[in-house]
């Protein structure tokens, strides 16, 4: 026997993938039996794949979930929702360290939020089926790290962040690969091709004969199986997220407290959320919102007058300049409106801030800077209690008293807004 028929003996079939723990059959690779049980997989895995397993479904499956939730959320793309894309950039400006960064892509604030939004699908896909499997665990930490530096940044100490754990997680990930455990077969070959050289793959060990005849081979590019894996699974995140357009009709009042930052409920910290049953109020979860601004010089809490806490009625004096916020109907729907304080607004205003206006139970309008005084989290309505609630910690304030701490872990009470209130008009202005 030559060396060469002795060398196509030794020669095995290497399915692409986890190559090492597959026998070889002989047979094509579209003749092959079927692939090992879930228990076989389990056994021959290595330990950090195994022990990775959890991990890995978890920060999948969160992330398909916190990216459709962008999607299906009826706050996270309108610019009037302090808990919007376009608030919490706002926010970032006030606190990140990358506020240069965050100025920049602002302007760009709806297509930034569609990016998040389906690149937080494609990361998870790529996580629960092994496509581009260590890219995706790649993108998923540089996306935690930009949370982190942004979303997360003002939440202290840094252990009530969920975006840090999110990052160094998907690291180990990317360090560990999935091992080929529970990655399907088609997905191991996708991006291979047949070749007739079969001296040189017998040369590599991808080669196999059968009844001493050369067969074609299996061969791989890494790069060719990346690029199409990348492919894949960039098309298969756009048709799951091409879902969520049918589904906000179908799906009555969408989940409202969608924030960025790592975690359940579309990626508020714990996903938390206050509002009413109509949707009225915002909500992130810890390191949500960090918007941290608090009052300039000489603005102060503003008197109560006829017109309710911090309100001046148009039809008995004259306001001045004023800058509209929002519409009476808009307020009297949900008993609450989250709004942002206009970019022009002048100093010592918070431009930018999100701000929320609240219908009083006598009928008055009282408005406040939404940004929670202790770590920056922006608050919202809670109509069962009639209070503002901080989601992030749980601090409460009174609307009808000036905003004052009803409980939790702040002293200071929320930054009172003079409005004006034309009722002829139908709006609500901030006093310029």
């Amino acid at each position: 026997m030559s060396r060469r028929q002795r060398g196509s003996r030794r020669a095995q079939y290497r399915p692409i993938g986890n190559a090492e723990s597959a026998p070889w059959t002989g047979a094509r690779p579209s003749e092959e039996a079927p692939g090992p049980s879930l228990r076989e997989q389990l056994e021959r895995a290595s330990v950090p794949a195994r022990a990775l397993l959890p991990l890995r479904f978890f920060f999948g499956l969160t992330f398909i979930y916190a990216g459709l939730d962008k999607l299906l959320s009826p706050t996270f793309f309108d610019a009037s929702s302090p808990a919007s894309i376009y608030g919490q950039l706002a926010a970032f400006v006030h606190v990140s360290p990358v506020a240069p960064l965050v100025q920049i892509v602002q302007p760009f604030a709806l297509p930034i939020g569609l990016l998040i939004a389906l690149g937080e699908i494609a990361i998870g896909l790529g996580a629960v089926t092994g496509l581009a499997f260590r890219a995706s665990a790649a993108a998923g930490a540089a996306l935690s790290l930009l949370f982190w530096l942004t979303a997360s940044w003002t939440t202290t100490p840094y252990y009530y962040g969920p975006d840090l754990p999110y990052a160094l997680g998907w690291i180990a990930l990317t360090l560990a690969g999935d091992g080929g455990l529970l990655v399907h077969r088609s997905v191991r070959e996708l991006g291979a091709f047949v070749t007739d050289d079969w001296p040189g793959s017998l040369r590599s060990g991808a080669g196999y004969r059968v009844r001493g005849r050369p067969t074609p081979v299996v061969d791989a590019s890494p790069l060719r199986r990346q690029v199409l894996q990348a492919g894949a699974l960039g098309a298969f995140a756009v048709a799951i997220a091409s879902l969520a357009v049918p589904l906000r009709f179908i799906l009555p009042g969408s989940s409202d407290s969608t924030a960025l930052g790592a975690g359940t409920g579309g990626f508020g910290g714990n996903g938390g959320g206050s509002g009413d049953a109509s949707g009225a109020g915002s909500g992130t979860g810890d390191g949500g919102l960090g918007a941290g601004s608090s009052a300039g010089p000489g603005l102060g809490q503003p008197s109560p007058t006829a017109g309710g806490a911090g309100t001046t009625s148009a039809a008995t004096s004259n306001p001045g300049p004023t800058l509209t916020l929002a519409t009476i109907k808009a307020v009297n729907q949900r008993g609450a409106a989250g709004i942002q304080i206009p970019l022009d607004a002048p100093a010592p205003y918070p431009a930018g801030d999100p701000a929320i206006i609240v219908r009083l139970s006598n009928g008055s309008y009282v408005a406040y800077d939404a940004t929670c005084t202790h770590q920056g989290c922006p608050v919202g309505w809670d109509a069962r209690d009639g209070v503002l609630l901080c989601p992030c910690h749980g601090a409460a304030f009174d609307p009808a008293n000036h905003g004052a701490v009803l409980g939790g872990p702040t002293r200071r009470p929320l930054l009172e807004l003079p409005i004006v209130v034309d009722k002829q008009a139908g709006t609500i202005s901030l006093r310029a």
